[in-house]
């Protein structure tokens, strides 16, 4: 063990001393963010990509789990409650699906963009979270800007969403032919990524397929 390894192992071990990592969710002492009775209670989807019917911008999705109980209080505690040792455990289920739906091949990743506003706020965006268990060569959060601000989605009715959302992204390159990858933590009515996909599309993407942590969708 060199003398890095051994000063990073050193102040790990201090910083669990002080304060001993505990699941996110559930509380209890010892346990990672994410623990194993938590997973257990989370309702876990088929890894498939449902495909959507065209001229639908997206041409699929997949979602690791379902937005319900465990789930949904992850999404929620990652996102607004900051707990972003959550992030580690939700990328790595992210990744296996990737590679399970065999989408591993894809040109770009993109994680969905949020606002600068609503990003100085919170201090991070949660899908550049989820997407960094991705090779890092692929994921290009470049690719794609949030350059309006919108009320939150979660805010409105189901009815208000897709007009909420018209024009507040922009695609920042050609993507001729390309297949991308969009990343992001929850898909509801599906109003977001349906206008990232069709700001992607109209810069020449070819195909565009979402992957999500939870999916509310029925």
């Amino acid at each position: 063990m060199n003398v890095r390894t051994f000063a990073r192992c050193a102040s790990q071990a201090v910083l669990d001393a002080v304060y001993p990592p505990q699941c996110a969710l559930c509380g209890t002492m010892g346990d990672p963010a994410y623990c194993s009775p938590c997973r257990d209670e989370t309702e876990w989807l088929e890894p498939r990509v449902t495909t959507l019917i065209q001229p639908d911008p997206l041409t699929g999705f997949a979602a690791a789990t379902r937005y319900a109980g465990r789930s949904a209080q992850a999404v929620t505690r990652l996102k607004y409650g900051r707990h972003t040792a959550l992030a580690e455990p939700m990328a790595a289920t992210i990744a296996r699906l990737v590679a399970e739906c065999r989408l591993d091949d894809v040109d770009w990743v993109v994680p969905v963009p949020i606002h600068w506003l609503r990003r100085c706020s919170r201090g991070f965006n949660q899908a550049e979270l989820l997407a960094s268990a991705l090779p890092p060569a692929r994921v290009r959060p470049e690719l794609l800007r949030r350059v309006r601000w919108t009320r939150p989605q979660a805010s409105l009715p189901a009815d208000r969403r897709d007009g909420n959302l018209v024009g507040a992204f922009a695609c920042t390159a050609d993507l001729a032919g390309a297949h991308v990858l969009l990343v992001d933590d929850v898909l509801t009515s599906g109003a977001t990524l349906r206008e990232c996909a069709t700001a992607l599309r109209l810069r020449g993407a070819r195909n565009v397929t979402a992957v999500v942590f939870s999916s509310g969708m029925r």
